[in-house]
C-alpha cells in the first residue's frame, strides 16, 4: 500500500493510466490520512474516506475528480451538503470535504447515513453506492450489474427508496418476465434486493426491502447444446461470417469450451503460441485454468496474431478495450444455419457433450471446462447421455423395421427348427 502513497496535485492525478479490466487501483493522499482516489478500468477517477476509526473500516464514497469544479456557497459553510451529490471535486475540496467526514465519523456518526435519511435515498443514489462501494471490489460480473440496473431499473432511479412499493416490484417483475425473458426478471429482482438489503445494511435505507416476498418464475435448468445433425450446418455458418473478428471468436468458444468471458477478455500475454498453451489467470471459480490449445486453435491464434489490432487483446473492440458482446454477430450465424434457441455459452455445454461421447472421463470433462463442482460435469454426461440413447435407437430401429435386402450375399438364411414327434 505504500506504494501508493502520493501527493495529490492536479499533474499528478491526471497522469494516472486506468486500471486493470475488472479492477481499480487505489492511491492515498499523503497530505491528507484517509482520503484516497479510486481509479476504474474505464479511467474514472473518484475519491473516497477510507479510515479505521473505531475498531471499524470506513470507505465513504466522496465524488469524482474534476480539478475545474465549483462548488456552491454552502459548500463553504457545510462541506457535508454535497456528500453524495455534487458534479466532482477539485482536490482541495475532496481534502476539505474528507476531514470533514472524517471528524464525523470518529465522532461515531454516518454522514452519509444521515444525510440520505434526512432527505429519503433515491434508489440512483443507492445503487451508486452499492456499486463503488461493494460490487466493484467483490463482484466479478458488476459490470453486468451496471447494465442490469440502468437497463431494468433506471426509471426508478430518481425515486426515494421508501416510496417504492412491492406491487409495484411485483408488477416490474411479471413484465420483465412477458418481454424480456424471465431469466432477466428474476436476474433484476434479485440485484434490486441486494441493493437495498445492503442500503438497510449500511443504515442508508430504514424501510422494508420492497423486493422481498416476490413471486419469482420458475426456471428449467438449461441442458441446451449443438445436436449432432446440426453441428455441420453450424460450422458451414460460422466460415460464412465475414467479420473476422466474431467468426474467430465463435471458433475458439467451440474449439476451447472456455467461459464467454474469459474469451472475450483473452491477453495476448496469457497465451504461449510456441508451446501452445493458453492460461487463464482468473476464472469465475476463483481458480487458474491452463488450456492445451490444439491445431485449429493455434491456427487461428497464430493468424490473429500476425494481423493483430492490439497488442493487448486477442479480440480488440470497436468502442471498448477488448470486444463485449457479440450478440448481432452470434444472431448472423445461427439464421444463417436455419438454428434456434441456441445460446453463445451453449457452445461450451457442447464440447464437453461431445467429449463425453467420445469416451472421455468425468475427470477429463471436468478439467477441461474447470468445474469447480463434479454435479456440474455429471450433468454434461446426462446430455450426451441422451444423445448416445437415440443414437442406439436408430441403430435398433434399422434392425427392427428395415427389409434386408435379398440380393445381398451377406443374407444369412435362418433354418426353420425340424419338427419332433412328442409321445404324450
Amino acid at each position: 500500500m505504500n506504494r501508493n502513497k502520493i501527493n495529490f496535485t492536479k499533474s499528478e492525478l491526471s497522469r494516472l493510466a486506468k486500471s486493470e479490466p475488472g479492477r481499480r487501483r487505489c492511491y492515498y493522499d499523503t497530505n491528507t490520512p484517509g482520503l484516497e482516489l479510486r481509479v476504474t478500468d474505464s479511467g474514472t477517477k473518484s475519491f473516497s474516506v477510507y479510515k479505521w476509526i473505531n475498531g471499524k473500516n470506513h470507505r465513504i464514497v466522496l465524488g469524482r475528480f474534476n480539478p475545474d469544479a465549483i462548488q456552491t456557497p454552502e459548500f463553504q459553510k457545510d462541506p457535508l451538503s454535497v456528500l453524495g451529490n455534487n458534479p466532482g471535486l477539485s482536490i482541495e475540496q475532496a481534502r476539505v470535504l474528507a476531514v470533514a467526514v472524517m471528524m464525523e465519523l470518529a465522532l461515531g456518526n454516518n454522514p452519509l447515513a444521515a444525510r440520505k435519511k434526512k432527505d429519503g435515498i433515491t434508489l440512483g443514489d443507492l445503487f451508486k453506492e452499492y456499486l463503488h462501494g461493494y460490487a466493484i471490489d467483490h463482484c466479478k460480473t458488476w459490470k453486468v450489474i451496471e447494465e442490469c440496473f440502468y437497463r431494468y431499473l433506471d426509471h426508478w432511479k430518481t425515486r426515494p427508496v421508501s416510496s417504492i412499493k412491492r406491487s409495484e416490484v411485483q408488477m416490474l417483475v411479471n413484465k420483465l418476465g412477458k418481454e424480456n425473458g424471465r431469466a432477466t426478471a428474476n436476474r433484476t429482482v434479485e440485484l434490486l434486493r441486494a441493493v437495498i438489503n445492503k442500503g438497510k445494511q449500511w443504515e442508508l435505507v430504514d424501510c422494508d426491502n420492497p423486493a422481498t416476498g416476490i413471486t419469482k418464475f420458475k426456471l428449467k435448468h438449461r441442458d441446451r447444446f449443438v445436436y449432432a445433425e446440426e453441428l455441420p450446418r453450424l460450422i458451414e455458418a460460422i466460415h460464412a461470417e465475414e467479420n473476422q473478428e466474431i467468426k474467430d471468436y465463435v471458433l475458439i468458444s467451440l474449439y476451447t469450451g472456455a467461459r464467454k468471458m474469459n474469451v472475450l477478455t483473452m491477453r495476448w500475454a496469457d497465451v504461449d503460441l510456441d508451446n501452445g498453451v493458453w492460461r487463464i489467470p482468473d476464472t469465475k471459480n476463483d481458480t487458474a485454468q491452463t488450456i492445451l490449445l490444439t491445431g485449429p486453435e493455434l491456427e487461428i491464434l497464430k493468424n490473429r496474431f500476425a494481423n493483430r489490432k492490439s497488442f493487448e487483446y486477442v479480440f480488440p473492440g470497436r468502442k471498448s478495450p477488448h470486444l463485449y458482446d457479440p450478440k448481432k454477430g452470434w444472431h448472423r450465424i445461427l439464421k444463417r444455419a436455419k438454428i434456434e434457441n441456441l445460446h453463445l455459452h451453449d457452445l461450451r455445454r457442447t464440447l464437453g457433450s461431445y467429449m463425453a461421447m467420445t469416451g472421455a472421463t468425468l475427470s477429463v470433462i471436468g478439467n477441461a471446462l474447470n468445474h469447480k463442482d463434479v454435479s456440474t460435469t455429471r450433468k454434461v454426461y446426462a446430455h450426451s447421455a441422451h444423445e448416445a440413447e437415440r443414437t442406439a435407437r436408430e441403430v435398433a430401429h434399422k434392425k427392427m423395421f428395415e427389409k434386408p435386402d435379398e440380393t445381398e450375399d451377406n443374407v444369412v438364411e435362418m433354418q426353420q427348427p425340424r419338427k419332433r414327434n412328442i409321445e404324450f
